[in-house]
């Protein structure tokens, strides 16, 4: 009996994340051309526009914890939408350094257009699946976050730092 590549594990080509992040990247293409080159917005942007619709506004901390995303990268992102004129910010009258972020009415419209292409892709992918096959894979995804919660709490406190010019130094040494 041959094992899986999630059994065998035995390269890059096995490895869980190096296989899902070649679906997200190849899948991904699609969407940021439709974004990029449909509505010109990057898929970042969309992701912020997708997660304040429907919502009265949100602080820009609130924003990016709720997308599990970087508060820097988020404000950067939140500049470029309201540059754009597709989010409007708000500041909060009991404290001036605060703002809440919310859809302007341009980026409602952005929204309920490209939403729908959005969702016809993924579903076009998920086609490959049969409908009780999509529930587990659903129930799995649950599953797997879970883990990695646990993992994430367990392996926070002992994982380094991130340091990208760690290995250029160690390659260049003797």
């Amino acid at each position: 009996m041959s094992l899986s590549p999630s059994q065998r594990l035995a390269s890059v080509d096995d490895l869980l994340l190096y296989r899902m992040g070649r679906l997200s990247s190849t899948a991904g293409a699609m969407v940021v051309r439709l974004c990029e080159g449909g509505y010109g917005v990057t898929r970042r942007e969309w992701a912020v526009i997708a997660k304040l619709y429907g919502h009265q506004g949100l602080l820009p901390s609130e924003l990016a914890e709720q997308m599990h995303r970087d508060r820097a990268r988020t404000s950067r992102t939140v500049t470029a939408l309201l540059g754009k004129g597709l989010i409007e910010r708000v500041t909060l009258p009991n404290d001036r350094r605060s703002a809440r972020v919310s859809l302007t009415a341009s980026g409602q419209r952005l929204y309920e257009a490209l939403m729908p292409q959005v969702q016809a892709i993924n579903a076009q992918i998920l086609s490959a699946l049969t409908s009780d096959e999509a529930a587990q894979f659903d129930g799995l995804l649950e599953r797997l976050q879970a883990q990695v919660r646990v993992l994430q709490d367990q392996l926070h406190p002992v994982l380094p730092k991130a340091n990208r010019h760690l290995g250029r130094a160690a390659s260049e040494k003797p």
